[in-house]
């Protein structure tokens, strides 16, 4: 695979501007933080962009934002104490809007929440591990908190699930080795090309699964009455002893298992936030694309794929991936052609540094709030 840069200085270029963006998202409440944070990511776009192993790269940044949130909760609530976070979990209130409120702090990221850091409706409150917010106190007011959200979607498309969220790195981080010790069968369909070779695709009712837990979950928020974004929050599930636990095994044998044996993102493939970003998949701005006149359909992005997005038909016909396609880049990475690219919607620009850097940029925006908390408390130590 041919790095996404032609040249170092465009390399260059790009990691000047995500560093930059990062100095000026982190330099207040800490500039020393801002520096540390612009230099890291400066250098991470810079190796991704000007390295032919971008999916290499890519799978050891996305592993480590797993590991970031991960260490920043379990942190934050070391530093609440286990039994205040157990009490202020009891009297968290879900729902989708608080009339009559309009500030107040928190120190646990809530998903409703976090969006306001990016919206300059939260502030940080430096040692007293904090973050002053404004919340929604109207309906009108919870949907401006969507804004974020809808716009990352827009950009990305299923992209997030390949780039941003901190569940998919864990996913990633089991997808190792390649030998599929699992082949669930019937699970899959079997497709056989004109050459003789044989692949395994999700059968239909398998990829669509997704939709109809995203329209149950719906269902079940409206009947309850709270946002349906709270059912993705660790708080709700420690509600209930037997949800959180039904959630953990999920995420063991999906998150964990299915990948190591299977070297496919079985939580992924079934995630009701996935099913969202399906669907704004088609209008999002980047496209995975095979060129016709290079490939030689040799089947190798479709063995490779760890979300089945690829199929013989889709290599031989259309061209592109289904709507399961994270735009990860691992295709273009095993594609010994180099007939697989990254382009801008509708067009034969080549995107993939364009896109890198904006992923780089979301990730940054997103997780500001985990980072500075986990900073600060460190910083106290």
């Amino acid at each position: 695979m041919k790095p996404a840069v032609s040249s170092k200085k465009r390399a260059i270029l790009f990691a000047v501007l995500v560093g930059g963006f990062s100095f000026y998202w982190y330099f207040v409440p800490f500039p020393w933080l801002g520096a540390i944070m612009g230099v890291l990511t400066g250098l991470l776009t810079f190796f991704i962009l000007s390295s032919p192993r971008m999916e290499r790269l890519r799978r050891v940044y996305y592993v480590g934002l797993f590991v970031l949130v991960f260490v920043s909760l379990m942190a934050i609530i070391l530093d609440m104490g286990t039994s205040t976070f157990t009490s202020w979990a009891d009297v968290h209130e879900k729902e989708y809007y608080l009339a009559g409120q309009t500030t107040g702090t928190g120190s646990y990221p809530c998903t409703r929440e976090v969006a306001q850091v990016l919206m300059g409706r939260a502030t940080y409150m430096p040692g007293l591990h904090l973050w002053q917010t404004e919340f929604p106190s109207t309906l009108g007011e919870f949907g401006l908190i969507l804004i974020p959200f809808a716009v990352t979607g827009l950009i990305f498309g299923r992209g997030f699930c390949g780039w941003i969220c901190p569940l998919g790195g864990l996913s990633e981080g089991f997808v190792t080795g390649r030998k599929e010790r699992w082949k669930l069968s019937m699970f899959l369909k079997k497709v056989t090309t004109k050459d003789g070779f044989s692949y395994s695709g999700l059968k239909e009712w398998v990829r669509d699964a997704k939709f109809g837990i995203l329209a149950g979950l719906a269902l079940l928020s409206v009947v309850l009455v709270f946002p349906l974004m709270c059912i993705f929050c660790p708080v709700m599930w420690l509600t209930a002893v037997p949800i959180f636990w039904m959630v953990i095994g999920l995420l063991v044998i999906l998150a964990v298992v299915l990948p190591f044996m299977t070297k496919r993102r079985w939580w992924c493939l079934l995630c009701p936030v996935g099913a969202v970003f399906s669907m704004l998949n088609k209008i999002s701005l980047f496209r995975i694309r095979i060129d016709k006149d290079k490939c030689s359909k040799c089947m190798d992005c479709v063995q490779e794929c760890r979300m089945y997005a690829l199929t013989p038909e889709s290599v031989e016909t259309s061209k592109t991936p289904d709507f399961n396609c994270i735009r990860c880049g691992r295709c273009i990475e095993v594609c010994p052609d180099d007939a697989i690219d990254l382009y801008l919607v509708k067009t034969n620009i080549k995107a993939r540094p364009l896109f890198i850097s904006l992923a780089i940029i979301a990730v940054v925006a997103w997780y500001a709030w985990f980072i500075i908390l986990l900073f600060d408390i460190l910083k106290t130590l």
